[in-house]
């Protein structure tokens, strides 16, 4: 193994990295473990990514590189990935694909250069821990990112049950969801739903800016009914309380860390603007009502009035009428509001509104395609299966490319329900959406609409073997994952038929959550 070149490389790499750390200061030491939090009442059992300090997560300068170990004080194993960072392929994080998974008890060593500032996330990438909330934020600072408000806060959204990861899936696989029939596909569809009235974004053009309506639409095609959302692992009971002084912005860093759940962002009476999205920033574009899709990221400014008072900021799960809230207070004379528990009405599906309207700050330079991918988004709800290109993982498909290339990849979702796709270790272009060419935003997530068509492109500038998967987590466990494979790539750590090991010990023995789904 250790006569592989590439690998040589790596270790020589992460070996360099290290010692510059040690030089500089210690390895940041992140451990995963089990926490005790109170839901609805409830104590129940979670996970969580803590530095010693029980500071959540890492947030490192750019300059000063990535420095990190990861300890798993875990009963089962698990590996971390770095979402949407741009960093050496075996540092990626991604069991058997990038790495061997991190035993318990067990350490791994992640030491790379940054090439990126700005809102990105971490998150286990075994199993289905990532909906014991195995994560955290990831803010990458420059002197320019810290000047971009006088004051900043982080905001991880989240969707939690009451019932393990493993039933959920269980009973996923056998029920129908969508009350679908067992001989119909996700191409086919059931019967149409009852129309309800629903909330929506829309585009105001005459006032140049993001609001809400109410339309008459389907309900989006939900599979997982949750008992709460949170935000930094807070229900809308107990919310987070953000003191800011009158007259001063505040930049909101808005992270869609939930395993199933959509979310529209409402910041009622404040008019917010949005700089940047997945980390990226975009032309500047304002209103009160956004769309997060799972796994993006979105950064808000707000400004406070002279006068003070207090703001919720809701955050409300795509299809449903459920609410988490982050409060800002500014003023002594501000009074805590009393908050609904639950939304008046629920939300109809994310679309491409917002999307079509972004446009990237920093586009990726002209460049013709050299190499062009289909990716259809299909399943079955027989078995509760979903697949890219018609294959379900695991398979020994890959979307193959070579280094220097400029790579498109079609997205077209024949599904009734939105998907949220993924290219690890790639900053990607969104180019183009139902046939409109844009020079949209640079991303490293995209959601694609039930029904809907999207172009992406990226240039083949970092080798290796990467993963790019739906980040509803319970579509990835079933099959709509597959890789990026370069030419020549490593790949003594791609060991397809080895993944379906993370479903069978990915939650500890003792389930931390209770009841029933």
């Amino acid at each position: 193994m250790n006569a592989n070149p590439v690998l040589s490389l790596v270790v020589l790499v992460s070996a360099t990295f290290r010692s510059m750390a040690s030089a500089v200061d210690d390895l940041v030491r992140l451990t995963v473990g089990e926490e005790k939090v109170t839901i609805k009442g409830k104590e129940v059992s979670v996970m969580a990514i803590r530095q010693s300090d029980g500071q959540s997560g890492y947030s490192p300068q750019k300059d000063e590189g990535f420095h990190v170990e990861v300890v798993n004080n875990l009963t089962v194993p698990t590996t971390i990935h770095w979402h949407g960072l741009v960093l050496p392929n075996l540092m990626d994080g991604v069991p058997f694909v990038t790495q061997e998974p991190i035993p318990p008890g067990g350490s791994f060593v992640y030491n790379f250069p940054l090439k990126q500032e700005g809102s990105y996330w971490m998150h286990s990438h075994y199993g289905l821990q990532e909906q014991l909330l195995n994560s955290a934020p990831l803010v990458i600072w420059t002197p320019e990112e810290k000047a971009r408000a006088d004051q900043q806060h982080v905001v991880m959204l989240s969707d939690f049950s009451f019932t393990s990861p493993v039933e959920i899936l269980k009973k996923l696989k056998e029920e129908m969801p969508m009350s679908m029939p067992k001989d119909k596909d996700a191409t086919m569809g059931a019967e149409a739903p009852k129309r309800e009235t629903l909330s929506v974004q829309v585009w105001d053009e005459a006032g140049q800016r993001f609001g809400r309506d109410e339309v008459e639409a389907e309900p989006p095609d939900i599979d997982v009914k949750y008992d709460a959302l949170l935000a930094n692992r807070r229900t809308i009971e107990d919310p987070e309380i953000v003191s800011v002084p009158p007259g001063q912005t505040l930049l909101l860093r808005i992270i869609g860390a939930s395993s199933a759940t959509d979310f529209y962002i409402n910041t009622g009476a404040l008019e917010a603007e949005l700089l940047a999205v997945d980390g990226q920033p975009i032309e500047p574009l304002k209103g009160n009502f956004f769309q997060l899709a799972i796994a993006q990221r979105i950064d808000l400014r707000v400004t406070m009035p002279a006068a003070g008072g207090t703001f919720p900021i809701l955050f409300q799960g795509e299809g449903t009428k459920l609410l988490a809230a982050t409060v800002l207070v500014s003023g002594e004379a501000a009074e805590m509001p009393v908050l609904a528990q639950k939304a008046v009405l629920p939300t109809g599906t994310l679309d491409n509104v917002q999307e079509k309207r972004l446009r990237a700050a920093r586009p990726l330079p002209e460049k013709k395609v050299d190499r062009s991918h289909p990716g259809v988004l299909g399943g079955r709800m027989q078995g509760y299966t979903w697949t890219i290109n018609g294959a379900a993982y695991p398979n020994r498909e890959a979307l193959d490319v070579k280094e220097g290339e400029r790579v498109e990849i079609v997205l077209r979702n024949i599904t009734k329900m939105g998907h949220p796709m993924h290219l690890h270790g790639h900053d990607f272009q969104v180019v183009e959406i139902d046939g409109e060419k844009i020079s949209g935003a640079v991303r490293d997530t995209v959601e694609v609409p039930p029904g809907s068509t999207i172009k992406i492109v990226f240039d083949a500038d970092n080798p290796g073997v990467w993963a790019f998967h739906c980040h509803i987590i319970y579509h990835l466990a079933t099959g709509m994952f597959t890789v990026v494979k370069y030419e020549g790539a490593d790949t003594q750590f791609w060991q397809p038929e080895e993944s379906q090991i993370e479903l069978k010990d990915s939650i500890p023995a003792v389930s931390p959550s209770v009841g029933d789904y």
